[in-house]
């Protein structure tokens, strides 16, 4: 019974050996769904980007991060893109190898040795066009920002402020 109970939470959770081994935390990976849409038909894609180069680069950076092992249909979507946005798949996958170099450097020397290996001067340009220096910047939630004159102060604020006390009136007014 145990493990009817396990399989079942995996299967409704989604996680499986190919979605484990991704290089971004659980909660910033792309749907498994989307993953296995991208992997039978890698065209959808461009049909989503209409010629969008940013869409482009942020999706395959998103799906190679998520999963490393869609080297494949990148590649069927190489041979499927024009070579105006080619650059934006080489672009994307220099960003998938920066997410993945902190977390899975076998994930890195993958993505490298298919960029050499697919011979592609576009994508290659687009992918030494990205700076090594800068590192991924992935969302995050920062605490909320204590509010002047709020309601409350002191250290801890549990301290009741002052309700009579004058507003602050900006220095200058905005221009208009």
């Amino acid at each position: 019974m145990a493990r009817f109970v396990l399989a079942f939470v995996f299967a409704v959770v989604g996680v499986s050996p190919a979605a484990a081994s991704g290089c971004l935390p659980l909660l910033l990976r792309t749907p498994s769904l989307e993953l296995r849409l991208f992997a039978d038909d890698p065209d959808h894609l461009l049909k989503y980007a209409k010629n969008d180069r940013s869409k482009i680069e942020q999706k395959v950076t998103e799906y190679l991060a998520s999963d490393p092992d869609l080297l494949p249909a990148i590649k069927k979507l190489v041979q499927l893109t024009p070579d105006s946005n080619r650059a934006a798949i080489g672009r994307g996958l220099a960003r998938a190898a920066q997410h993945c170099g902190p977390v899975d450097p076998k994930a890195v020397q993958s993505i490298i040795a298919f960029t050499r290996n697919l011979q592609d001067s576009s994508v290659s340009a687009g992918y030494g066009s990205v700076d090594s220096d800068t590192t991924p910047q992935l969302p995050v939630q920062s605490a909320p920002a204590n509010q002047p004159n709020s309601l409350f102060t002191g250290e801890w604020n549990t301290d009741l402020a002052d309700p009579f006390a004058p507003i602050p009136v900006p220095l200058e007014t905005p221009p208009r």
